[in-house]
């Protein structure tokens, strides 16, 4: 009889997949950071369609959370209120495009919804060729 506890299966919001890469690997920010991809500068608007798909964990690990319930209820989430007030949005956001076409946040969410927040109209993105993301590969 072994010893280890069963893992907790966790329920992921359909709508969660609209924003997964499909990626077989697990990525490692640092990696993702370290690649040399240019700064731009785009409309929020092509990435404000987020704040609505769920991306955040509840307490139980569950991924139900969309951006937009914690803009609307910044006190119910202090996790998330946190990390948006005190992000730095000095850092352009990291996006690729998946299958579908859509532009999807790589990192760089919570400064997203702080830009939203203060009414930003441009953002600056590094846009991520699909032939560089194997190199975040976790190790």
């Amino acid at each position: 009889m072994s010893n280890e506890k069963p893992k907790k299966e966790i329920y992921v919001d359909p709508r969660h997949k609209e924003h997964s890469f499909d990626l077989p690997f697990w990525r490692d920010n640092k990696k993702l950071w370290a690649l040399e991809v240019p700064v731009e500068e785009m409309s929020i608007d092509e990435l404000l369609w987020i704040l609505d798909v769920p991306f955040w964990e509840d307490k139980g690990g569950n991924i139900v959370i969309t951006p937009t319930e914690v803009i609307n209820n910044l006190d119910d989430f202090p996790y998330h209120r946190d990390k948006i007030k005190n992000c730095d949005t000095s850092y352009p956001i990291d996006i690729m495009k998946n299958k579908k076409g859509k532009w999807l946040i790589l990192d760089g969410l919570h400064r997203l919804v702080k830009m939203h927040l203060n009414k930003e109209s441009k953002i600056q993105v590094r846009k991520i060729p699909p032939e560089k993301i194997h190199l975040t590969a976790r190790d």
